[in-house]
This record gives structure tokens, C-alpha cells and sequence, in this order.
């Protein structure tokens, strides 16, 4: 078994929650109650005084069942002395036990704000915030810092009962590493009991709690390489059971194979056949040891010895035969597959004759036994895993989708949805990449009348292909068919309209998707990412009002499901739209904003600082405009968009004028035809007064009549006039100008300016 699938095994068999869940540990105690503020060295003033009453008083009302009286308590408490942890802490408890999760939630924040030593608060904190949201990034830190807290005994049941929530939580984020430091001390706690202060029924506990029992700690320990440790869990659960033959002898044979102990291994693996169980991960085991010692050649018969009086011979019949197909005997291995077929009736065996006709790299075997493989009842996504195998050879795997292809266009062949459909996944494999081919194949299938869920798919990979080769007449069709689908379920149906709109609104149809992406919000109105695609549409359609109100309710909405890159991306989409509108005071609150937010990602804040920048310079601000390019420069010195920006911000003032081209260029050699790029090269070398070479770029950057931006243009003319080429300064200034009067958010400063500069020449000739 690798490693990958070890994890999925454990993180499937395990729940965070502590070990020793004590119900008193639901109730405040007065045990060792501190008193509100009693950190302090100095004797409590009258308002601490207060809330150690007010604090008292809700323990006594909580006792007596007062729960709505007890809560006002213990907020008269907090208010009285703001800096006492405790009656936080019994506030958020009881907040949870009437089930008011979200305001448990904060009180339990500020209870450890106010006590860095306090670990239950954090543990239970992390455990809230593990069943509501899934997230493990802020339960990981808040166990790391209960397992930091000063008070915590090390030799305790609460630090076991941390390290098994750990252990698991950690195995859930999928870092064995951390994960294996804690079942570690679980292994201490099953072995020395007493260490921890267990008494039997905690022990018992801990050993039969699947997800801190032997079984688990050794499978654990094996994952991340602590064999020791691993060969002490399993040998445990041998002696605890008294060496009756069972999974444990597999796992401990595993073990010592791969501590070479492959004497111990055999013969704890021939233990575990005993039970008559043949998973393939054990035969395969069997087969790496007599490899280990130089015994291939009697492998087979090994495992042959395995079928006889077991309810599991076709498994290891069809084990025999792959291994045959590796070793290049395809005809011996078909005969095992055949015999699998006729003798147990297996359906498997046709899989295995699949394997046969890829290993002998004939197309028209291999169609053929696919076709009989999915008439004996295997699913379609049972052949999946056998894509690979195909593709292997780039050139054999062009061959059939040749050979598929070819079949359609002849009546003779019986074609099947099902295989069709099979072999269209073959184009979108990494090695072949036929998007023309497989859009012909999702096409075959769909013309078959597939059963609705295979008909579903289809549609929905036939309409994203159709999408990404930019025919979106035809995508937009196959979405609105997939949305005739009498039934469609709400996620087939969401999925539909949102593609249908992306398809319209890149085909310009903006009253299309308006309509499409309304139709998805009437089904899920809260959901962030179809509002987040309103608002994009509209931005699209220039509807400026509507697109900003979609783009501010999806930042709430983002901000309120907790997911920041969403959020993050919402508020660059509406910097892009204030600065559109030259609307420079909203968008340098809204970049600003994305920069203080807690968690965008980090390559959203180096494109939230760029878009700031602009913000700055066009409002005025260089000097903050060039810090921002500045920081971002300073961390992505290589980064081929800042190297452009920052060089034509030095550029347009004037400034470094010899790193701004060395910057600049190293954009233009990145993306020689980027238009943008061009200008400001242009614009380095007009500032340099290297006018022909600046002529030369600029020229390129308005080489194409259908973009036309009035700077690029602007500053084409500027190199003209001053090459003394007034006519076509004249000309290109005047071009300036009606481009910028009828764009979307014309400048006023930008039309005076090239009104200036048409007239002063008008004047001069």
C-alpha cells in the first residue's frame, strides 16, 4: 500500500475529538478557580471585586438551571473587569451548550486573548472551528499554542488527550510529519498508562477508540517511517489478541519488510493469509519479498498455492495474470483472464484482457475489449485508471483515438455510448491533448442517447470544449439542451447557467448572460461565486452602477463564508472597475482595503499593490505610486508586469531613465508583441531622446487598427512632433482625442491636454 493511500485509509477512519471527554468538563469549575484579573500582583480594586462576584453569582445561577440570568452575570463580570479571562471562558461555555455557536465562538477568542496559558479554552475552540468549517489552519495554530501553554503538565491526561486531537487534525492536513510526533505520544500513552495518570477505564478507552488504538498508531507510525515505533503498535495487538491470525500481521509484516527483516515478514505474512483474506496490497507484498530474495520464478506458483480452498481465488488468478502482462507473457496472462471469466464468473477478467490488447498495443483488439468489458457489467469509470497504460506510448494512444474515431464511420460496428464516451477521456490525457478529437467523440456519444447521468457529462465536457476553442455559438447550444434536461439536479443545473453565461458574455451576448447567471442566482442567491459572475458581466457590459453593486454584495457575501481569496479577487475586480470610471479616491480605499483584509493570497496583494500604484499616479500621488511598485519589486525583482510598471513610472518622470530600460526590456523580451509593453519602451527612449528607436516601438504598438488606446496614440504623436513630423503628429494627437471622448470614463485632463496640444500645432501651421 503507498503512502498516498495509507493516509486516505486513516483520515477516512478518523473524527477530531478528545479522548477523554469528561462531562464536567462542559460545566465551569470552582476547583482551582482563579479569580477575574488575579494575574495581577496588585490586591483587586472594587471592579475586580465586582466581577469576582458577578462571576460567582452566574456559577451559583448556572447550578440551579438559571441560564438566562447566568449569562447576564457573567457579562456584568467581563464588563466590570475587561482583562478577567474566566468569566469569559464560562460565558462561551454556556453560550455553547444552549447552541449559540457563533457568539460562543468570539467569547471563546477573547478568552484566550486573555489568558495565553489557557489550553482547554483553545482546544475546544479548535474543535468548533474544525466542525463548522473544515479549515484546519487556524485549529492547527490554536493546538500548537495550548501544547506552548505554561500550565499544561506534560506527564498529564489533557496533554494526551491535545496530542490525540492533534495527531488527527494533523493527518486530516495531510502533514504525516506532525501527525506522527503526536501518535507518538499516543504510542507512550497505550504502552506506560500511568505515566499520564490513566486509570483502567481511560486506558481502555484509549486502546479501543479507533482512532488512537494500536491499529492506528501503528499505521500511523509505518506512514511516517517510525518502524520501531510501528513494529511495537502491531506486535502489541498480536500479543493483546493472542496471536489470532488478522490485518495486524499484514501491517507488521509490511513493517519488517521494509526494515529488511524479510525472514520475520514472510511469516507474518503467511499468518495473516491464514485468514483467508487476499487483499492485492498482501500479494503484492508476497511478490516484493520473493523478489527481495531471488525467488520471482516461484512467485506464480506461490500464488496459486493461494487460490485453493479460498473464497478469493479469482482475486489472486487476476493478481497472476497482471503480473504476466508485466512480465510480457500476454498469452498466458489472457488465458488466466479468460479462465477468471468462464470458471467464477468475474467481470473483473475482462479488465484484465483490456490490460492484454494495451500491453500488445493493438487498437482494434483493444476497442473490442473494452466494448466486451462494459456489455459484462464494468463501469466505465472502472477502466479509468487504465488511461495511463495507453498513453504511455503517445504514438499508440493517437493510434486508437485514429482507430475509435474511425469505427464511427462504419455501420458495420455497433457502437455503445459508454465506450465512446470512455475513449474521449483518452483525448484529455496529458500526453495527447486532442481537444478536435475528443469533441467529435463527446459528440458520437451524445448522438447515441446516452442514459441521462453519462448525457449530462457528456454535455457538460462537449460544451467547456467547445467554450475553451473559443465556438461559442455552438457551446451555448449544448448548455441550453443540458438545461432541457427534465429533473436536472440543482448542481448540474447551477454549473449549466453559469457556463452558458460565461459563453454568451465572451460572445458579447451581455443580455444573454445577464439572464443566465440571474437564473443560477435565483436557485442560490447566497452563493459568493455566482454573484461574483454577475458582477463580472455586467463590468463586461460597461453597466457600471449595476456591476458594482453585484461586486460589493459578493465581498460580503465572500467575507461572511470566511473564503478571502474570493473576497480578495472581488475587490480587484472593482479597483479595475473605479479606475475605469477614473473613480481614483474609491479605488485606492478599495485596493487599500485588499491589502488589509485578513488572508488574501499573496499573489492577489502583489496585483492589489499594482492596481494601488495606478490608482496613485493617475490621482496625482507619484511619489506613493512609485513605493507601492517599489515593494513589489523589491520581492519579484524578476517579475516581467512590475519591471514594465515601475520602468515606465520612472520613465514618465523622468527619473533612472537607464535602469527604466533595462526594466522595460526585460518586459518587451518576455512579450515582444504586448502593446503595452511597446509604449513604454517607446515612451524610455522618447525620454531618452532616441526618437527613431522610440518611433520604431510605438509604431509597432499601434499596429493594430481594431485596439486603439489614446495614450499609446498620444504618445506616438509626441515622437513625431519632435522628429519634426508635424502633419502626423497632428494627425495622431486629433486620433487621441476621439478615442478618449468616446471611451466609457473620458478624462477631462487627458481631452484639455490633447485639445492643447491639436490646437497649439493647428496654430503653429
Amino acid at each position: 500500500m503507498s503512502s498516498k493511500q495509507l493516509a486516505l485509509v486513516l483520515i477516512s477512519i478518523l473524527a477530531v475529538q478528545p479522548v477523554f471527554a469528561d462531562e464536567d468538563e462542559k460545566k465551569p469549575q470552582l476547583e482551582g478557580l482563579r479569580q477575574p484579573g488575579g494575574d495581577e500582583k496588585t490586591a483587586p480594586d472594587d471592579r475586580k471585586k465586582e466581577s469576582l462576584a458577578a462571576y460567582m453569582e452566574g456559577i451559583a445561577l448556572q447550578k440551579k438551571g438559571n441560564l438566562a440570568d447566568a449569562l447576564k452575570a457573567f457579562e456584568k463580570a467581563s464588563k466590570a473587569d475587561p482583562s478577567a479571562a474566566d468569566p469569559v471562558r464560562a460565558h462561551a461555555l454556556l453560550l455553547l451548550r444552549l447552541g449559540r455557536v457563533g457568539q460562543a465562538r468570539e467569547r471563546a477568542r477573547k478568552a484566550i486573548e486573555l489568558d495565553k496559558n489557557d489550553y482547554s479554552t483553545r482546544l475546544q475552540l479548535a474543535m468548533m472551528l474544525l466542525s463548522e468549517q473544515g479549515n484546519p489552519a487556524e485549529p492547527a495554530r490554536l493546538i500548537e499554542e495550548a501544547l506552548e501553554s505554561k500550565t499544561l503538565d506534560k506527564n498529564s491526561k489533557d496533554f494526551l488527550n491535545i496530542h490525540a486531537v492533534r495527531g488527527r487534525l494533523f493527518l486530516q492536513a495531510r502533514d504525516a510529519g506532525k501527525a506522527g510526533q503526536s501518535y507518538r505520544v499516543i504510542l507512550q500513552g497505550l504502552e506506560k498508562p500511568e505515566k499520564f495518570g490513566l486509570d483502567f477505564r481511560e486506558h481502555q478507552k484509549l486502546m479501543t477508540d479507533r482512532a488512537t488504538g494500536y491499529d492506528t498508531v501503528g499505521r500511523v507510525m509505518l506512514e511516517v517511517g517510525r518502524y520501531a515505533d510501528a513494529k511495537t503498535a502491531f506486535e502489541a495487538l498480536i500479543r493483546i489478541n493472542d496471536d489470532k491470525p488478522d490485518d495486524y500481521h499484514f501491517w507488521l509484516a509490511l513493517t519488517q519488510y521494509r526494515t529488511d527483516d524479510l525472514e520475520n515478514a514472510e511469516k507474518n505474512l503467511n499468518t495473516y493469509f491464514e485468514t483467508n483474506r487476499r487483499s492485492r496490497e498482501s500479494l503484492s507484498l508476497l511478490n516484493d519479498i520473493y523478489s527481495a530474495t531471488k525467488r520471482s520464478d516461484l512467485v506464480v506458483e506461490k500464488l496459486r498455492e493461494l487460490t485453493k480452498d479460498s473464497t478469493k481465488a479469482a482475486g489472486v488468478e487476476m493478481f497472476i495474470g497482471d503480473l504476466l502482462v508485466n512480465n510480457g507473457s500476454t498469452e498466458a496472462a489472457a488465458e488466466i483472464f479468460r479462465g477468471v471469466i468462464e470458471k467464477n464468473n468475474e467481470p473483473a477478467g475482462h479488465v484484465g484482457l483490456v490490460r492484454v490488447a494495451i500491453a500488445e498495443q493493438d487498437p482494434k483488439l483493444l476497442i473490442a475489449s473494452v466494448k466486451d468489458a462494459l456489455n459484462a457489467g464494468i463501469q466505465p469509470p472502472q477502466l479509468l485508471p487504465l488511461l495511463p497504460l495507453i498513453t504511455n506510448d503517445p504514438g499508440f494512444g493517437n493510434r486508437v483515438v485514429e482507430a475509435v474515431i474511425a469505427s464511427l464511420k462504419d455501420d458495420s460496428v455497433k457502437q455503445m455510448p459508454s465506450a465512446t464516451w470512455f475513449f474521449s477521456q483518452l483525448t484529455r490525457e496529458e500526453l495527447l491533448k486532442l481537444p478536435e478529437q475528443e469533441a467529435v467523440l463527446l459528440q458520437a456519444t451524445l448522438d447515441q442517447n446516452p442514459e441521462q447521468n453519462l448525457g449530462i457529462d457528456v454535455m457538460t465536457r462537449l460544451g467547456a470544449n467547445l467554450y475553451g476553442r473559443e465556438n461559442y455559438a455552438e457551446a451555448a447550444k449544448i448548455y441550453r439542451r443540458l438545461l432541457e434536461i427534465p429533473n436536472l439536479n440543482d448542481p448540474a443545473r447551477l454549473n449549466g447557467l453559469y457556463m452558458l453565461s460565461a459563453v454568451e458574455a465572451d460572445a458579447k451576448n451581455y443580455d444573454k448572460a445577464v439572464e443566465a447567471i440571474k437564473s443560477a442566482l435565483a436557485i442560490r442567491p447566497q452563493l459568493p461565486q455566482l454573484n461574483f459572475q454577475h458582477g463580472l458581466i455586467l463590468l463586461q457590459a460597461e453597466r457600471h452602477d449595476e456591476s458594482e453593486a453585484a461586486l460589493l454584495e459578493t465581498v460580503n457575501l465572500a467575507v461572511r463564508s470566511r473564503n478571502a481569496g474570493l473576497a480578495g479577487q472581488t475587490r480587484l475586480l472593482l479597483g479595475s472597475l473605479y479606475s475605469q470610471l477614473r473613480q481614483w479616491d474609491k479605488a485606492i480605499a478599495i485596493y487599500q482595503g485588499n491589502l488589509e483584509a485578513e488572508g488574501t493570497p499573496e499573489d492577489q496583494i502583489r496585483r492589489t499593490r499594482s492596481g494601488l500604484s495606478n490608482a496613485y499616479v493617475q490621482s496625482g500621488d507619484l511619489k506613493r505610486g512609485q513605493e507601492e511598485l517599489e515593494i513589489i519589486y523589491r520581492e519579484a525583482p524578476d517579475d516581467v508586469g512590475i519591471n514594465n510598471d515601475l520602468g515606465y513610472l520612472y520613465a514618465d518622470q523622468g527619473i533612472k531613465l537607464e535602469q527604466a530600460e533595462k526594466m522595460i526590456r526585460i518586459a518587451v523580451e518576455a512579450e515582444p508583441e504586448n502593446r503595452a509593453y511597446l509604449d513604454s519602451l517607446g515612451w524610455v527612449l522618447f525620454k531618452l531622446e532616441r526618437n527613431e528607436e522610440a518611433l520604431k516601438a510605438l509604431l509597432k504598438a499601434n499596429s493594430d487598427p481594431d485596439y486603439r488606446d489614446s495614450t499609446i496614440i498620444e504618445h506616438l504623436g509626441d515622437v513625431q512632433n519632435a522628429l519634426g513630423q508635424k502633419e502626423a503628429a497632428q494627425k495622431s494627437w486629433q486620433e487621441a482625442l476621439d478615442v478618449e471622448q468616446k471611451s466609457a470614463a473620458p478624462g477631462d485632463d487627458i481631452i484639455r491636454r490633447l485639445k492643447s496640444k491639436v490646437g497649439e500645432e493647428g496654430k503653429d501651421k
